[in-house]
């Protein structure tokens, strides 16, 4: 009794087993792959965490992660995302490197656009940045602000992701202890805007916002009035005569001898 109880229970369990498989089978789905354990991390970027920069590795090139944002066509600098991080970064970046005598701060753009514009643009851009460190401490004089254009692209024009990835601003150890570093050109080879202190900008900005008033040229001119002048009468006053008094003027007689 025992033993067909048991067979009983084993045939219903195959039969079970069938039943499943074939359930399966009917729905046509594939079981899930495992996935791979990552056994070995990724190289992260050398931006991150910011890289130590020092003047032996010999690279001028600050690398700080993310980016400066600007508004569409303008060097207003984005009040919102990434941008204060960058800045407060590299601040404190010229804190802690007295030796960096004067950073090139390098605007770029894409080629979207005016060539000529687009060089003006990125050079009020890199300008910008200059200024928001002079306001927050950093002397005018350790800072050279930059402008390239589109001269120096990093990706295609062609694609959108491209041209974000051209849109940027750089950051380069110009001089070290106050020569050049690497000996090259501090400016980059680019279009150089001066750099003013807070106080020149304030005022430049207030002499901007001035009325001009407009200046009348006045003549040199001292009027005499009813002013009598005395003649000579010792002196005759002769007139030099015009074409019209020549053309009238009779012919002159002629004598007989």
């Amino acid at each position: 009794m025992n033993c067909h109880h048991a067979r009983a229970l084993c045939l219903a369990a195959a039969f079970a087993t069938i039943a499943a498989a074939a359930g399966g089978c009917s729905d046509n789905k594939l079981p899930p792959v495992p996935v791979p354990k990552v056994e070995k991390r990724a190289s992260l970027p050398r931006w991150y965490p910011e890289k130590p920069w020092t003047a032996k590795e010999g690279e001028s090139r600050i690398y700080i992660e993310g980016k400066v944002v600007f508004e569409t066509g303008s060097d207003r600098i984005q009040k919102f995302g990434g941008s204060e991080k960058v800045l407060k970064t590299l601040l404190q970046f010229m804190l802690d490197h007295p030796e960096v005598t004067r950073m090139r701060v390098e605007g770029h753009t894409d080629d979207l656009g005016d060539e000529e514009k687009n060089n003006e643009l990125s050079g009020k851009r890199a300008l910008a940045v200059c200024n928001w460190l002079v306001d927050h401490g950093v002397s005018h004089l350790r800072l050279i602000a930059v402008g390239f254009g589109e001269s120096k692209p990093m990706a295609p024009n062609e694609l959108d992701m491209g041209r974000s990835e051209n849109r940027r601003t750089e950051f380069h150890v110009a001089e070290v202890d106050g020569k050049a570093y690497l000996n090259k050109d501090p400016t980059g080879g680019g279009t150089v805007i001066d750099v003013l202190s807070a106080e020149e900008r304030k005022l430049r900005e207030e002499e901007a916002r001035r009325p001009k008033v407009a200046v009348v040229p006045t003549l040199k001119f001292k009027a005499t009035g009813n002013e009598v002048k005395k003649v000579n009468p010792g002196k005759q006053i002769e007139f030099a005569p015009t074409a019209t008094d020549k053309k009238a003027a009779p012919p002159p007689k002629k004598t007989e001898d």
